[in-house]
């Protein structure tokens, strides 16, 4: 057991290495290959795309369990802690099992320095391992090509909407980033494609790599109305009909739901992967409460694309009163674009500060974008307190408070409010 708390080890991560994002598989491989985890032992579903991986994540996840599978979730940013990360067919796992992890990693790391992202991905590897999980589903953090997830072949790939988004990393144009993505396929394996269209670049790169594309629209398909998915499965004549998970795309559930068959095989049972898809609740994707008789609407929209889906949903599902914003965001995202996508969607809108995190963007900065657009509500405070109070102070019941951007700024809120996560479990 290590002497260090979680809480000291985290801190401890992010001093370690010089800067927080520092792509490449060189470093982590070492402790990889140290930990005994190449090669690995259970399938590893790796998740890819701009947004909806984490959607596509809980919802295999919770379809795989359904079939009786044993499984491993790995996802990031976490909201309120960071166990929430590393998931155990279907419960966090506990401080110690992270505190043992880490201290192996440490120990296997020599004289190589890791990120905190790095550190997370070899713990979420090595409990998956040493739980006997038999899928692990891994969400990639950035891109993907040089992203820790991929120092693991998967097994199966997945590749959501592929957007503008960490240009600064993975490049100005879809063209350009659409094979860091790609690069998470493997020869001779399956990748599922979420979307219909994706740039021509993708699919050159799954050529090079001789991965088997499993395009939607082509060799599966789908569609939706308001509250049903219909999914026709490979090689099947008629759809499957599957409940849509509030908050979550069509396109990702149908994703997850086509992983899952693909993994099963013969014995998918279509109407328990229904039933868990209808218990599933995502945390803060337009995840909506009941909170001082107003609706107040969680969504971690940190790109313009995600931006736009929370707008078009907004509406979607208009309500009598007013809706009104808060907006926190790190400072490499297209501010002054998903400024103006929100104004279109909103009656006003707040700045929230996000404290401690040396990538936030200035809370002035934001109000001022929001302002030029003409939605910002006069601030002279921007902590999470402030704001919400301002919130509540400019709102009567039956409005609705959307509190949106980065997972920092939606925690920030739930924090304050003491709110809990929804729970995951898929009945069993």
């Amino acid at each position: 057991m290590s002497e260090r708390t979680l809480g000291e080890w985290l801190r401890y991560l992010e001093q370690l290495h010089p800067v927080d994002i520092d792509l490449g598989l060189a470093r982590v491989r070492v402790a990889a290959q140290n930990l005994n985890l190449l090669p690995y032992g259970p399938d590893v579903v790796t998740v890819a795309g701009t947004n909806g991986k984490g959607s596509v994540a809980y919802s295999t996840d919770a379809i795989l369990r359904s079939q009786g599978k044993r499984t491993g979730r790995y996802t990031s940013p976490h909201l309120l802690s960071f166990n929430e990360r590393i998931v155990v067919n279907g419960e966090t796992v506990s401080d110690a099992q992270i505190l043992d992890a880490f201290t192996a990693i440490e120990a296997a790391r020599g004289d190589v320095t890791l990120t905190y992202f790095e550190f997370a991905t070899l713990a979420a590897y090595w409990i998956f391992k040493e739980q006997n999980v038999d899928v692990a589903i891994m969400e990639v953090g950035l891109g993907g090509r040089l992203d820790a997830v991929n120092l693991i072949d998967a097994d199966l790939a997945v590749i959501t909407a592929i957007d503008l988004d960490h240009q600064h990393w993975l490049g100005d144009t879809v063209e350009k980033i659409a094979p860091e993505k790609a690069a998470v396929a493997r020869a001779g394996r399956s990748v599922i494609l979420a979307e219909s269209r994706y740039p021509a670049t993708l699919f050159h790169t799954l050529n090079d790599i001789g991965a088997i594309a499993v395009r939607a629209g082509q060799e599966w398909f789908w569609r939706s109305d308001a509250e049903k998915l219909f999914v026709q499965l490979g090689g099947e004549q008629d759809a499957a009909v599957f409940p849509i998970p509030d908050g979550l795309r069509p396109a990702n559930v149908a994703a997850a739901i086509q992983v899952s068959a693909c993994l099963v095989g013969a014995a998918f049972d279509k109407r328990k992967a229904a039933l868990a898809l209808g218990h599933l609740v995502v945390p803060a994707r337009r995840q909506s409460l009941a909170v001082a008789d107003r609706e107040l609407l969680l969504d971690v929209a940190h790109n313009p694309a995600a931006m736009q889906a929370l707008v078009d949903y907004l509406k979607a599902v208009p309500i009598q009163g007013q809706t009104i914003a808060a907006l926190g965001l790190m400072r490499d995202k297209d501010l002054n674009a998903m400024a103006a996508c929100l104004a279109t969607g909103v009656d006003g809108a707040c700045a929230l500060a996000i404290p401690g995190i040396d990538r936030a963007e200035s809370p002035e900065v934001i109000w001022q974008a929001l302002d030029d657009v003409g939605v910002a509500i006069p601030q002279r405070e921007f902590s999470a307190d402030a704001v919400w109070g301002q919130l509540l102070a400019g709102s009567s019941p039956g409005d609705r408070l959307v509190v949106c951007g980065s997972f920092h700024s939606v925690a920030g809120i739930m924090s304050l409010l003491n709110l809990e996560l929804p729970g995951t479990s898929d009945g069993h």
